[in-house]
């Protein structure tokens, strides 16, 4: 998962499809969606050259859809992983704008290089809310620039 400095949200996967499970209004002035582990794919993509995360959560699948930890922003975005694998991604004070959930699987040209899912979120408006949610890491994401326009890249399919 990224948070991106211009706002937005891109949840990614190697070895399976994401399915978005729910879009709901969480609160007046915010709306967020829930992720769930979609189909796994058949040929899964490499990880060995992924780039190394800033923030490692311990799951248990026992636990269920229990929130294992939420990382937020202060620009009112926050991510909330579960422990059975499900990501919900929000903001406090805003609509979601955008969302592009796509996928890509081997084939023989590309083989395993690139193969894998991503959701890329991103939300409307400018508010900041003053107060900030409970978190367990909280981030500084400045969105000095709009964010860049939501494309599909070569042999990518979208996830309806």
């Amino acid at each position: 998962m990224s948070l991106f400095f211009d706002g937005r949200v891109k949840v990614w996967s190697t070895t399976h499809l994401w399915s978005v499970m729910d879009r709901r209004r969480h609160s007046a002035l915010g709306e967020m969606i829930l992720l769930g582990v979609g189909q796994e794919l058949a040929v899964p993509g490499p990880t060995e050259r992924q780039q190394r995360p800033q923030i490692e959560v311990m799951l248990d699948p026992g636990a269920g859809h229990v929130v294992a930890s939420t990382i937020a922003g202060d620009n009112g975005t926050f991510v909330q992983l579960f422990h059975d694998g499900g990501i919900a991604v929000g903001n406090d004070g805003r609509d979601i704008g955008q969302i592009l959930n796509a996928g890509r699987e081997a084939s023989p040209a590309r083989r395993r290089n690139g193969v894998g899912s991503s959701v890329m979120i991103a939300f409307d408006g400018s508010y900041r809310p003053r107060n900030l949610r409970e978190a367990d890491r909280y981030l500084a994401i400045p969105e000095v620039t709009p964010p860049v326009a939501f494309r599909l890249y070569p042999d990518e399919f979208e996830i309806v």
